[in-house]
């Protein structure tokens, strides 16, 4: 039963490696297409707010954007802690995300990103403000670390068993720095 987890996190790890945008359709079909299907990215704190994303449409403008602005993810696969019971499994593995290149593209829309935070009324004034300026310091941080520069994350999952195993719900994060 292992082996055919594996298979699917071995395709998630190559989609993120390859990052084929001509392929995000297939990629998608990694996914649950249960409408609670999550992906829970390194900036969430609240559900359906931002980086939370439920269902395999949200989830996949995401990866979209992962796959245009981000850098590449290396999964520890080796080192994988999986756990599989009653056709569903569970996992927690360690990655590292690397700066490719200085995207210039990607200040517009880390500039648009900033302004959804600024535009959330489920946080206070306060709130949004430090949410904001966090999320752009940390954005400046990361462009002068330079291009090679690895970032280490965590990230763990649930899969469900349905002809395939597929993705239920992903939650990526990082460390405080």
């Amino acid at each position: 039963m292992k082996t055919e987890i594996m298979k699917t996190l071995l395709a998630f790890e190559e989609g993120y490696k390859t990052r084929r945008l001509n392929h995000l359709d297939d990629f998608m079909k990694l996914f649950s297409d249960e409408a609670d299907t999550q992906m829970i990215g390194i900036g969430a704190t609240i559900p359906g707010a931002y980086e939370w994303f439920t269902g395999k449409s949200e989830i996949k403008e995401i990866i979209e954007s992962d796959w245009t602005y981000w850098g590449a993810v290396h999964f520890d696969l080796e080192n994988i802690r999986l756990t599989e019971k009653n056709g569903v499994a569970w996992f927690s593995l360690c990655a590292t995300l690397e700066q490719l290149e200085s995207n210039e593209e990607a200040w517009t829309f880390y500039e648009n990103q900033m302004k959804e935070l600024f535009e959330n009324k489920d946080l206070s004034a306060h709130d949004r403000m430090f949410e904001a300026t966090h999320f752009g310091i940390r954005r400046i941080r990361e462009r002068n670390l330079g291009v090679g520069h690895e970032f280490p994350m965590v990230i763990t999952g649930t899969l469900v068993k349905d002809n395939t195993w597929k993705f239920h719900t992903l939650h990526w994060s990082m460390p405080v720095d």
